[in-house]
């Protein structure tokens, strides 16, 4: 930013007529007021100051933030709390594609300033969706319309068919591991993977879904690795508590990719498998004969 005060008056501006719009729903829950926020119109406003936050934070990175600079930063707060309130609106599977949005947008936040902005309940909470434990719906092949979650804010019959409830989960878990990988050199780490494990663990008990034991049984490694490492590595924090440590990634070693880093490489891995599992086009008779 060239102007940190002028960006910080538009941003503030902004982000505040986005909360009186969030809290005109909360308050009159009317089809008009619930429309306003659940529209495109408004998740792409949140993406935009997120993008503007993510940057601000990110051009200070290494570098002391001086007074200015935290003015931009400050609102790193009121806008998370904004993006927590949309993704609980309307906690419906309807809308279970906004919710997952709203969770990219916060872990990019918390990737880009190096905060503690957790969103797994909001991911765990999707494990106990009824339909989840319903049996799908046989349709035929032709007709199979797989729930887009990145490019839809909802669905008008969600998780019905096995290719929506798998789309579900595994965008689910790849947020989940996703989450685990960004706090992953927290003190607090292992208290905070206790609830993602014991919910993870009942989860593979009650899924018939193989394949689904399988992500939640590779999440669980995962938080198991991170924990065991955590407990070592902070028993050399000379009696610290977790509590009292304000550095966020304190048990980072050096030379070690931070939270903007692994959450860049994250995205690219992920567009690489997104990639890799689209089905090839055939091509038309005409040209394989030429």
């Amino acid at each position: 930013s060239l102007d940190y005060h002028s960006s910080y008056q538009h941003a503030f501006i902004y982000i505040r007529q986005l909360a009186l719009h969030l809290r005109t729903a909360m308050q009159k829950k009317t089809s008009e007021a619930m429309s306003a926020v659940y529209c495109w119109q408004y998740v792409h406003c949140l993406k935009l100051w997120v993008a503007v936050l993510t940057e601000a934070c990110q051009s200070n990175n290494g570098q002391g933030a001086n007074g200015e600079e935290e003015l931009l930063q400050s609102l790193l707060f009121p806008l998370s709390q904004v993006i927590i309130g949309t993704a609980r609106l309307i906690p419906s599977t309807k809308y279970l594609p906004l919710r997952l949005h709203c969770v990219r947008l916060l872990q990019q936040l918390a990737a880009a300033s190096q905060v503690f902005l957790p969103m797994t309940s909001i991911l765990l909470d999707v494990l106990d969706l009824k339909e989840l434990s319903m049996p799908p719906k046989k349709v035929a092949k032709s007709n199979v319309q797989p729930l887009a979650l990145t490019l839809k804010l909802r669905a008008d019959n969600p998780l019905r068919t096995m290719e929506e409830m798998e789309m579900c989960v595994s965008e689910v878990f790849v947020l989940l591991k996703r989450e685990v990988d960004l706090y992953q050199y927290s003190a607090g780490f292992p208290e905070f993977s206790v609830w993602i494990c014991q919910r993870l663990r009942k989860f593979s008990k009650e899924t018939r879904s193989s394949r689904w034991r399988a992500y939640a049984k590779g999440c669980l490694d995962l938080c198991d690795r991170y924990t065991n490492r955590a407990m070592v590595e902070r028993a050399k924090l000379n009696d610290v508590a977790p509590k009292d440590v304000k550095q966020l990634e304190i048990l980072k070693p050096i030379n070690t990719p931070s939270m903007g880093q692994r959450y860049k490489e994250s995205l690219e891995k992920e567009k690489r498998l997104e990639a890799a599992s689209r089905p090839l086009q055939k091509q038309p008779d005409n040209k394989r004969k030429a």
